[in-house]
Formats: C-alpha cells, structure tokens, sequence
C-alpha cells in the first residue's frame, strides 16, 4: 500500500510543465502584490489615528471565529450555501498545499530542514482524501445553489445600486458569474483529474476517494488513460490559477478583505459614536470628503461582500425610503475608486511642491450619499448587526450628518427647536429646567443636592427628558420609582441639575452641542459620585455608560429592566397579582442590540403570575426599530410608510394583548401605531416599570 501511495503524484506529468505551474505561480504572486499594493494605497487616503491593533490575541480568535467559523453568515436564510463553499474551498486550498509539499517540495525539504515533511501515505492518506471529495462534493453543491438563488429565487437584498452610480470597470462587468463559473469547473476538473489518476495508478488497494473511484471507473470506460491524465492536469492546472487570479481583481476579493475587516473590527460597545478631538483647534468638522474618513472606514468600503445582509432588518430599506445602507457603502466605494487617482497624483505633487489637480467629480453627500439618505439613518445597528466582515456604518452616516450640521448648519428644520432646547433648557421640548422634578412631587424623592452624605445613595435614578417631561413617561418614572421604594432602595434623583444627555443631539449631528451638555453632566456625576445609576431610557444608559467615558464619567450604569429583575431575583421585590395576559415585549434597538441586554426584562414579566410571555422571530439582537432612534423622533418621516406602523404590524402577528416597551420613546412611538389602527381596546403598551407595578399593586396614577 504504502509503495503505491509515495509514487510521486504528478508520475507521468512532463517536467515543462512543472516548470510552467510554478512560473505562473510566481506571476500569481505578483499578481497578488501587486493588488495589495493598489489596495493599500487607496485604504491609506484615510485619516490615521485609529488604534485598531490593540487586543490582538482577542481580534485574532474573533476573526477565526466569524471569517473562517463564518459566525455571521450561518445565522441567515441560505447561510449554509456560502458556508459549504467557503469551507470547502479553504479545505482544498489546504489539501493542495499538503499535496504540493508532499510531491514536489519533499527533496527541498530534506535540503532546507534536513529532514522529511513527507507524511502523505498510510491512514492519513485514506481520511485525507475522503475529505477531500467531501469537499469536493459540499464546494459543487453551494455553488449551485449560488446559482439558483441568483437565478430562479433572486432576493432583493442582492439588487445593485444604480448603474450611473457604479464605475465600468473590470470588476462591477464580471460580477460574481465569471469567478462562480471558474469554481465549478475548478471542482469539476478536480474531480475528473483525482478519476484519471486513480484509472491510471490502479492501486492495489481501496482508495477512499469516494467520489473519485466513481468518475475514474467512469473515464476508465470511455478509455481514457495517461495521456488524458496529462493533459486534464495541465487544464486543472490553468482553471486553479484563473480563479486565483481573481481574487485579488474581482468580487471574490472579499474572501481576502472581509478576514481583514474583522480583524480590525470594532471591540468596544456597538452604536458608541467616537468624539470629534480638539475642537478649538480643527478646521473642519465631520466629513464631506471621502479622503477625510479613518483608513478603516475606506478599508470597510473596500471589503464589502454586497451581500446585503445589512438590509434585511434595516427600518428604512422595510418601509420604502431612500437609505439603503448596501447601496451607501457600494456608492461610497466607488466613489473612493473614482476619485483615488487625483488623491493620489496630489499627494504625489505635495510631496514634490508641484501643484496639486482639482478633483471634479460629484459631491459625496448631496450627489453620492444624498441629504436623504444621510438623514434617514434612525441609527438602530440593524446593519452593523447583519453584516458579516464588520462594516461600521453608523458613524460613518453620523460623520456626514456632524459636517452638514456644524460646517453648513444644514439640517431637517424640524430638529431646530430640539437642538435650541436642549441649549437654553437642558431638555429636546424646551420645558422649563425648573420643571424637571414636578413628576415627584407628593411622592418623598430627595434630589442629590438635599442629601447630606450623598455615598449613603445606593442608586441615582437618571429620569431622563421624556420621564421628567412627557405626561405618558411621567407616569412610567412614578410606577418605577413605587417599586424602588418598595424594595427598600435608597434612590435619589438630580433633579433640576439633571440635564438631557445630549443623545437626540449627537446622532444628529450636532457635536459641539452634545459635548457641552454631556461635560455639564459629567461634572455633577462626578461631584456627587454615584455608586450606580439606573434609567428607564436606553438612549441615556447607552450614552452614561458608553460614551460619557471619552467626557471624564466612568460610571456603573444599569437599564431599568436589569435592575427590576435584579429585585425581584434577590427578594426584595415579590409581584403576586397575577396579569393573565399575552404579553410581547419590543425590545429597544438601543438595549438589545447596541448592548446586548434583553433578558432582564423577560425575567421580570415571567416573574408576573399568569403572564403568557411570547416573543416574535424579530427580538432580541433582532428586533426592528420603532423609528425614533438617531434623533428621528425630533423630525418627520416624508418618504414610505412610518416605521412604527411596521413594526407595530410584526408584534401584532403574535396577538398579544399588551404590548411591553422598556424605552420612552418606543412607548410613544408604539402607542401612536396602535392608535392609528384604532385598536387602543384590543391592545395596551405598558412599561415594563408599570406591569411590574401593577403586579405588585404599588402603581401610583
């Protein structure tokens, strides 16, 4: 067995030939320099800065994780496909390479290392090649399932961007057909070589080769011998590197970038908006120009799979407007390649003092982005969660919102009154200041201010606008503020020193307004150095906890669904009036997916006797929006239908008589949606604080 196994594999392969693979294989690594070259250049026109290699131990396993583990592909609908093919292809890229060193660079090996890497016979030859026509076997049906799917059942999400915003080039002409087409008959010839050479050998023994024994036995009856062999190898030989050569130069270049773009991903909290440094000192503000994103921003166009997976959940795309957060980042892309000669042959001029030519292509807001898609954004993460190599998308619309608003101050006329009343006020009404605790009155709350030693406080509760303001919320802030004082909860409140966390102003745009509320804030949190705070509106949470940290504010932040669950675990709050309803919970965007919180809230409605808890396939890290996120609750929906009506529309499938919010906003946006389907009698929104509440019989009117 073993003395036909270590005959050389390319036995009755003529040494020009050999001679000619690995020739074109240097070329192929040129090739492949030369691509990484071009790609490197336009990737670094981005602005620097970015720490992206910190954590690297950690960055290395995610990236194993999700590119190689395909951790957010397997997740969708006809995951399974591109899995099959994306494995399989790394498995016989291996296989290859094992074959390569085991037949061709054996001697060099006894040379350079002194001594044999050969191990290519015995059981592992056997198992080595039953994987390799299992992968053979997965790599033909994924790609024809490609097919299909790109043919007979073609989603939406794959539709393209329009032709006048896509450059005729190479790539956009070849699409995914041409390279697609080259793995099939890749595999196809691969299987047909490993039948010739199994006809030709004739092993003594039964090859493991499953398939193919069948397709040798096949060739063997339509004669085929070793001159087939020869000749099939060298057409193999020549698919292998056109289908190389691809990938540097076609769509399939995403198998070598998305691994990159996940290595540099994101670490930190999804959703967190990174600060704009040195204000006093920088001459512009947010980005108009697509050279003055970070390199990984560029580097995030240029890795984009156009698979559209960030559309899937995506608010704006389900209910008809312009944002399409795909086609943004495919616009962007090809902007960047539009205009990448003219960066480059300036910085070439700069660096030898000639004069630097003009760029004289469209403008990347208002003619590639457009003002409504960059306003359209609610800023919910559903494309950051979808997409599988980390594309961050969020900041990159909120960077074009910071230039519009700060450069042009232009912005939708309906966010003016948000952005005067949040400056003269503290709030996004413009209510009073002064105003702010009348929701406590008659109900023995201290302000931080009225407390003498303020470390005898076990939590501040941050109210937050719209529980401070909004008569609906007001009643939400006293039934949780019932159930703190029935757990014993030593709790205070800021009071009229609580100011809005500048959260409607930063994810429109308006830094430089966000900034000085958030340091005034930072600056009474840091006084009286809460030990925890709680808050009934994620927005707040996500900004206390995430983002105050760049101001100087490290605080432990709790949602009010953490911590009435918390209560309720640790005894100290013991719902016992039953509520035997279906109830559905709409988890905020802000919660579920920006931080990964969501099953406190469950455990304290399944704590509520009788309650019929049913969630609906859309929750958790897959909810959908309610449409007052990124600021969109201070300005008007022009375009389709309102969002919250088609979120309202997914809850109401599961027929739950109450519908359960944990955010001001999503109870407002929520309660209009069953108020324009004049159902107020057959469905109730209530707050998770006010079920909870009830349940204990401490709801305060």
């Amino acid at each position: 067995m073993n003395e036909q196994i270590t005959r050389p594999i390319l036995w009755n392969v003529p040494v020009p030939f050999i001679v000619m693979m690995y020739g074109l294989l240097v070329l192929l690594l040129a090739a492949f320099v030369y691509a990484g070259w071009r790609w490197y250049r336009v990737v670094s026109l981005g602005q620097a800065g970015e720490n992206r290699f910190d954590q690297m131990p950690r960055r290395v396993m995610l990236m194993l994780r999700d590119a190689i583990g395909q951790g957010y592909v397997i997740r969708e609908t006809w995951g399974w496909m591109h899995y099959a093919f994306y494995v399989s292809f790394i498995g016989l890229t291996i296989g290859t390479t094992i074959v390569m060193f085991n037949s061709d660079l054996r001697e060099a090996s006894k040379f350079l290392f002194g001594y044999d890497l050969y191990f290519y016979y015995g059981d592992f030859y056997l198992f080595f090649k039953a994987a390799m026509d299992t992968f053979f076997l997965l790599l033909v049906i994924g790609v024809l399932f490609e097919f299909f799917r790109r043919i007979v059942r073609r989603p939406t999400v794959l539709n393209s961007p329009p032709e006048e915003k896509v450059i005729d080039n190479w790539e956009n002409r070849l699409g995914y057909w041409f390279p697609m087409t080259l793995m099939l008959l890749v595999v196809v010839t691969g299987l047909m070589l490993e039948g010739a050479r199994i006809n030709a050998l004739h092993p003594s023994f039964t090859e493991w080769a499953y398939l193919g024994r069948q397709v040798g036995a096949l060739e063997g009856a339509l004669g085929a011998g070793r001159t087939f062999h020869r000749w099939l190898w060298l057409v193999h030989v020549l698919l292998v590197y056109s289908l190389l050569f691809c990938f540097p130069f076609t769509k399939l270049r995403h198998f070598i970038f998305g691994p990159i773009n996940l290595l540099f991903r994101n670490l930190g909290p999804r959703g967190r908006l990174a600060p704009i440094k040195d204000f006093e000192n920088a001459e512009t503000f947010g980005v108009s120009q697509v050279e003055q994103y970070t390199w990984k921003q560029l580097l995030d166009m240029s890795s984009c799979l156009e698979c559209g997976r960030c559309t899937i959940n995506c608010p704006t795309v389900n209910t008809g407007k312009t944002l399409n957060p795909k086609y943004l980042v495919i616009e962007q892309r090809e902007h960047l390649l539009q205009k990448a000669p003219t960066l480059l042959a300036a910085r070439a001029a700069a660096k030898d003092g000639g004069e630097a030519p003009a760029w004289e292509g469209p403008d990347m807001i208002t003619e590639v982005a457009t003002e409504a898609a960059v306003w359209g954004c609610t800023t919910c993460g559903w494309c950051e969660e979808g997409c599988p190599i980390g594309i961050e998308h969020i900041q990159r619309i909120v960077d074009m919102r910071r230039n519009l608003v700060l450069m042009e101050a232009k912005f939708p006329q309906q966010a003016t009154n948000a952005f005067k009343g949040i400056e003269v006020q503290g709030n996004p009404w413009g209510l009073a200041q002064e105003k702010r605790a009348e929701w406590a009155q008659g109900l023995d709350i201290p302000e931080m201010a009225e407390v003498e030693d303020p470390s005898s406080i076990e939590m501040l509760y941050w109210v937050g606008c719209a529980g401070s303001y909004d008569e609906r919320n007001q009643r939400v802030s006293r039934a949780f503020s019932s159930l703190m004082k029935q757990a014993g909860v030593k709790f205070a409140i800021l009071g009229r020193e609580e100011m809005c966390t500048g959260d409607p102003a930063r994810r429109l745009g308006n830094e430089y307004l966000y900034a000085t509320v958030a340091q005034q804030n930072v600056e009474t949190l840091n006084r009286y150095k809460p030990r925890r705070i709680v808050t009934q509106c994620p927005h707040c949470f996500h900004n206390l906890k995430n983002e105050y940290p760049d101001f100087g504010g490290n605080y432990e932040v709790m949602h009010e669904a953490e911590f009435i669950a918390e209560l309720i675990k640790s005894g100290r709050l013991k719902p016992s009036q039953a509520i035997n309803e279906r109830i559905t919970y709409h988890d905020p965007c802000y919660m579920a997916r920006h931080n990964r919180k969501w099953d406190g809230a469950r455990e304290a409605l399944r704590a509520i006797p009788g309650t019929d808890v049913a969630d609906i396939d859309l929750s958790k890290n897959r909810t959908f929006c309610c449409g007052a996120g990124g600021g969109c609750f201070w300005k008007e929906e022009h375009e389709g239908t309102r969002i919250n009506q088609k979120r309202f529309d997914q809850i109401n499938g599961a027929k739950p008589k109450t519908l359960a919010v944990g955010c001001p906003f999503c109870m407002t946006m929520m309660e209009d949606a069953v108020k324009s389907r004049s159902l107020e009698e057959e469905m109730r929104v209530r707050d998770l604080a006010e079920l909870v509440a009830e349940s204990t019989s401490t709801q305060t009117k």
